[in-house]
């Protein structure tokens, strides 16, 4: 849900890799936009769940969850998110803070971005059609 950040530890004794997924501007872009409309659930009837924004400027953020005690495959489809299925996607990982080109869609049926999720862990990223 879009909502100010709040942080329910003592700062002064956070662990460096709470403060830089607090800290992270590319997710916290994502959060604050100015639209202000939340994610929706896209896909997902298990442990994994696939949550996306409404597409804005043509690009969609995208956030794959497993809530499950093993790790899981999570597909994120482009119809599903609202993407056209012919597109060619650049996704950005927005924890990693890093650009891939290596989801390129091919056909309806392979047009997507499917990742190895380690228990109770997500994967974010912007996907925009080139």
């Amino acid at each position: 849900m879009k909502a100010p950040r709040l942080i329910g530890c003592d700062v002064r004794t956070m662990r460096n890799e709470s403060l830089e997924i607090l800290g992270n501007s590319e997710a916290i872009a994502v959060n604050q936009d100015k639209l202000g409309v939340q994610g929706k659930k896209v896909a997902g009837g298990g442990d994994g769940k696939v949550w996306c924004s409404p597409p804005r400027h043509g690009r969609v953020a995208v956030v794959m969850w497993n809530r499950g005690s093993s790790p899981a495959s999570i597909t994120a489809k482009w119809i599903d998110v609202g993407l056209q299925p012919s597109a060619v996607v650049n996704t950005h990982d927005l924890w990693a803070m890093s650009c891939s080109c290596r989801f390129v869609s091919q056909h309806e049926t392979t047009s997507s971005v499917r990742e190895r999720i380690h228990t109770h862990a997500c994967k974010m990223y912007m996907l925009t059609p080139k």
